[in-house]
């Protein structure tokens, strides 16, 4: 090999192994969300996989702004939220609703995008509980039907609070596909779902078979505003973000990145 050569490859070897530090590169430590089956291959879960997606394009795109290398750590949500709050992250990614419990924990971002639940309802079921003479459904005017429900969630709480008023009844299953399952065997005649993953199990069916009815709902716990967070002290930082999403907003960077991953979010 030749001496300048040689002395080349050299010399980018050693550049290559000075950490970011040395270099006066920032370095973030960022917590993103991990879904069952992203660890290391694809799951074949399109919900998964698009979140995991989704959250690893604006975390790329904002750390490309803010001129940092981010080191991302997939893991599941409830250590998403203790692990910024102590400060061994300094940004957290994935799909954190805004509360006031947690208001007091961690700092937000801008708003990402809006959490919301919605009634899934197959075409038989909406065309027979739709109001004579309304194109829309709504929840709170449904009577004597079926509501299939997750356990334990605040679609659950939710129902169950009003069914008593409404006559309703409560069709509680232990996860959100087997609600929309008992819908399309006939054994309910809505379900009550998260959009996100309404969303995505609905992809899953032949076309037709399931549709949202009625609007978008947010009130008493089942929706939100979604953010991403920072450690009480990181305020400056906090302000680089928000001025990193607000520049990704003007330009369209940041709807394309949630049409290519979840469309139904983009508006």
């Amino acid at each position: 090999m030749r001496p300048l050569l040689h002395a080349t490859l050299c010399m980018m070897l050693v550049l290559a192994a000075v950490p970011a530090a040395a270099t006066g590169t920032r370095e973030l430590q960022v917590a993103t969300l991990r879904m069952a089956g992203t660890e290391s291959t694809p799951s074949g879960n399109v919900e998964s996989d698009a979140i995991a997606d989704l959250n690893d394009a604006l975390t790329r795109e904002v750390c490309r702004r803010l001129a940092v290398r981010c080191n991302q750590q997939p893991m599941p949500f409830a250590e998403i939220i203790p692990g910024v709050e102590s400060g061994r992250f300094q940004l957290g990614v994935g799909n954190v609703l805004r509360t006031p419990e947690r208001e007091e924990r961690v700092l937000f971002s801008n708003m990402l995008w809006r959490s919301s639940s919605r009634l899934v309802g197959t075409p038989q079921s909406i065309r027979k509980h739709r109001p004579e003479g309304s194109s829309e459904l709504r929840l709170e005017s449904l009577r004597n039907v079926r509501i299939a429900v997750e356990r334990g969630t605040q679609q659950q709480r939710y129902v169950s609070r009003v069914a008593a008023d409404n006559r309703l009844a409560v069709v509680e299953t232990t996860t959100v596909k087997d609600a929309l399952q008992q819908l399309l065997d006939g054994r309910a005649d809505f379900a009550l779902m998260p959009i996100r993953s309404a969303y995505f199990l609905m992809l899953q069916q032949p076309a037709g078979a399931a549709d949202f009815a009625g609007p978008a709902l947010t009130e008493q716990g089942l929706g939100g505003t979604v953010h991403m967070i920072l450690p009480k002290g990181e305020q400056a930082l906090r302000s680089e973000v928000d001025a990193a999403l607000d520049a990704m907003r003007r330009d369209g960077t940041f709807q394309r990145i949630i049409r290519r991953y979840m469309p139904f979010l983009a508006d």
